[in-house]
């Protein structure tokens, strides 16, 4: 955790600073300010940006405001917080509260649609909504298997664990199935 806050204090500063350089750039290409707002500092090429012919400002102008584009993108994506796991209320009295995350859900769901026979792998997206969870499933099943079979029994063991086990209400379950060849060269029907 600290390092990830060292990294982000990091980039910020070397945004902030790529930033102003691309402001004064542009200040001084177009005239705004002279060569030696910087006090002196980096003077040799702010006076060649200030005296450079049409075409090279315009290059210069162009790569200044990308960059000062860029970095304002990367500011605003440094500072502002990623977007929080939803957090599911599972009992409250005056003793405590019970809370579970997406990411739990999301997790017990993928397990339970794994154990069923034919599914190799499944990736969940939860949306709260007014009814219950919606649970969204990619899932991925074997060539050959029975898909006319695998999405009730799906469907039924992932809302039975998660209402069981959590209590929460589950409204609709959507899959997507997608067939994973398991380089057999034939697919036997049943």
């Amino acid at each position: 955790m600290m390092i990830s806050a060292f990294n982000r204090v990091v980039v910020i500063l070397i945004a902030l600073l790529v930033l102003s350089v691309a402001i004064v750039t542009i200040g001084v290409a177009t005239m705004v300010w002279t060569p030696d707002v910087m006090l002196g500092w980096f003077q040799p090429q702010l006076q060649m940006a200030a005296t450079a012919d049409t075409g090279t400002k315009a290059a210069l102008l162009s790569l200044s405001v990308i960059a000062a584009v860029g970095m304002l993108a990367l500011l605003i994506a440094e500072v502002t917080p990623l977007q929080n796991n939803a957090i599911h209320v599972l009992s409250r009295t005056e003793k405590g509260t019970a809370t579970i995350e997406d990411e739990s859900l999301c997790l017990l769901a993928e397990k339970t649609g794994e154990s069923v026979h034919g599914v190799t792998h499944v990736r969940c997206f939860i949306q709260d909504q007014q009814e219950g969870l919606l649970i969204k499933t990619r899932a991925t099943v074997s060539l050959g298997s029975n898909l006319l079979e695998i999405n009730p029994e799906m469907k039924s063991k992932i809302r039975e664990s998660i209402q069981q086990l959590t209590g929460l209400p589950v409204a609709r379950i959507d899959i997507k199935f997608k067939f994973h060849s398991d380089k057999r060269s034939r697919v036997s029907v049943r």
